[in-house]
């Protein structure tokens, strides 16, 4: 009974010992992927937030643009971070394409003739592409145009007038003379 159960932990050290080489590779390629949209879309926005990039739904499909030199394009969604003037976040969403042969971002407009299967890849995610702005930072800055005047007229108005008050009881403004 024990050598069954040893012979048993051994076939399953032994396979998943295998499975993590083979993640392992895996793990590899997609980053070599995120590494050149990366620096693809470093090019395109001058704010990109480094190491934003998330890419998910990866597909290879195949090219039928001769002018291209790969056989394969990788398609998948790619949502990134840009921060303008380190107060501007924006989120995009948008289809990156990646040539693995030669390990580099492709543009829209070179794969515009890869195929009919790249254009329907295109077509069932345009719904999930765009910019959203983060409008928090906004909204407090713009409640600041409301907050500075309040703050003048109820707390710092206050003091003023009892400023005021106090040197006129003191006679700092030595306005109250006697006439003898």
């Amino acid at each position: 009974m024990k050598r069954k159960i040893i012979a048993l932990l051994s076939v399953f050290t032994l396979v998943f010992s295998f499975a993590s080489i083979a993640s392992a590779a895996g793990a590899t390629a997609d980053n070599e992927m995120k590494a050149a949209i990366e620096k693809g879309l470093k090019e395109k926005h001058y704010d990109y937030k480094k190491g934003s990039i998330e890419i998910t739904d990866i597909k290879t499909v195949p090219n039928n643009d001769p002018k291209l030199d790969t056989s394969e394009i990788v398609v998948g969604m790619g949502s990134y971070k840009t921060l303008r003037d380190n107060i501007f976040y924006f989120k995009h969403k948008d289809i990156v394409f990646y040539n693995a042969k030669d390990n580099k971002m492709l543009t829209e407009q070179e794969v515009a003739k890869a195929g009919p299967e790249l254009q329907q890849y295109k077509k069932t995610h345009e719904d999930q592409v765009g910019t959203k702005m983060d409008f928090v930072v906004i909204i407090l800055l713009l409640s600041l145009v409301l907050l500075v005047p309040l703050y003048l007229l109820a707390i710092w108005e206050k003091g003023q007038y009892l400023t005021t008050k106090f040197k006129i009881k003191n006679n700092l403004y030595n306005h109250m003379k006697n006439f003898n």
